[in-house]
């Protein structure tokens, strides 16, 4: 595996929000005898690898990606490259490349890392309505609408 030998942008301890993920570059992450690799790009996973530190063996791909862990006790480098460099680390490690990319949330559900929501992230109902003009209907809108459609296929 070539990486370039770069200090991470960011390093934490297992709680990985979605906001801290870099739009392109990769995550490295240390736990309990494993290391994996994690290539983002767009919040797009498009490489994966996997190393057991133990047995020295290495996975690529899709079967690193099954195999990835992260716990709260994992150690999260964060590594955000241009898209230059990031073309040149997934060139040379082409055993890495997944067929076809795979959402990041696939991999945050997984491991339940995505139930803290950032404030930025959450949307208040409210707010979201108000800025669409969208008035919520009233009971009286809604039986009128039922009774208009009771009417209209003959149950009424």
């Amino acid at each position: 595996m070539w990486l370039p030998s770069n200090e991470p942008n960011l390093v934490i301890q297992g709680n990985l929000k979605k906001s801290q993920l870099p739009s392109l570059g990769y995550l490295r992450v240390l736990t309990k005898g494993n290391e994996f690799l994690i290539f983002l790009k767009e919040m797009l996973v498009v490489g994966a690898w996997s190393f057991n530190i133990e047995s020295f063996k290495e996975c690529y791909e899709n079967k690193a990606l099954k195999l990835i862990e992260i716990e709260h006790e994992s150690r999260i480098e964060i590594y955000e490259i241009d898209s230059n460099l990031f073309e040149t680390i997934i060139e040379l490690n082409e055993e890495s490349k997944l067929s076809l990319p795979v959402e990041i949330d696939v991999i945050l559900n997984r491991f339940k890392l995505n139930e803290v929501v950032d404030r930025e992230d959450s949307i208040n109902r409210k707010d979201l309505l108000s800025k669409y003009r969208i008035n919520e209907p009233s009971e009286i809108d809604v039986e009128n609408l039922l009774e208009d459609y009771r009417s209209k296929i003959g149950g009424g």
